[in-house]
């Protein structure tokens, strides 16, 4: 999980959110604490730190281009659209990170479980919003947290399906561990998480 104002707070918000299935509706007051306006600033400036972030990383500096033009985020934006979500809320973008990581982690596809993605959302947006650290993040500073989310999200994801497609399992499972290890850090294990059809519950 990206580091965040309140990592602490955070955990515990995960922890609770995920300790139950999603309600039928998330709280719109909690959805709209969620909700944030892009700025282009914003977006220019966290763009070139992930640049800078994956520079010496394996594949970092291919990747910088799809970065910088903007591409990679128009993929994402898309991809949370098809889920229901809306990328322009934390909430959801971390949302979207959770099902990403559980895809990898599973080796699972969420499209199985359509009613399930949209779920997640719902889990999230009540607990994440009753956080005092969270709810009072303005808007430049939850569009900061969604964007390096968002890229986390892509880049493992893109790495999960090249290296599908390859066959390269070892690297795979590599993978898996590193996924799985960062959000241990949360306190979410997502070996031990089914999707349903109320969300990322405990198997």
């Amino acid at each position: 999980m990206p580091a965040s104002a309140g990592a602490q707070s955070m955990k515990s918000a995960l922890g609770a959110a995920l300790s139950r299935p999603a309600p039928a509706q998330a709280p719109a007051a909690a959805v709209r604490a969620l909700d944030f306006a892009r700025d282009p600033a914003v977006t220019a400036r966290e763009r070139e730190a992930f640049v800078a972030h994956i520079a010496g990383q394996p594949g970092g500096e291919a990747m910088a281009p799809a970065i910088r033009s903007g591409k990679l985020m128009g993929e994402f934006d898309r991809l949370l659209r098809r889920y229901g979500y809306s990328p322009q809320n934390l909430g959801d973008v971390l949302a979207a990170y959770l099902v990403i990581c559980w895809e990898i982690v599973n080796e699972a596809d969420s499209n199985d479980e359509p009613a399930g993605q949209r779920a997640v959302r719902r889990q999230l947006a009540g607990a994440l919003a009753s956080v005092p650290s969270i709810a009072k993040l303005s808007d430049a500073q939850k569009q900061a947290q969604a964007e390096r989310t968002a890229y986390l999200t892509m880049v493992a994801g893109s790495a999960y399906q090249e290296l599908k497609r390859g066959g390269q399992r070892e690297r795979i499972a590599e993978l898996q561990r590193a996924v799985r290890a960062d959000l241990l850090k949360s306190g979410v294990d997502l070996r031990t998480l089914d999707l349903t059809s109320g969300g990322l519950i405990e198997r």
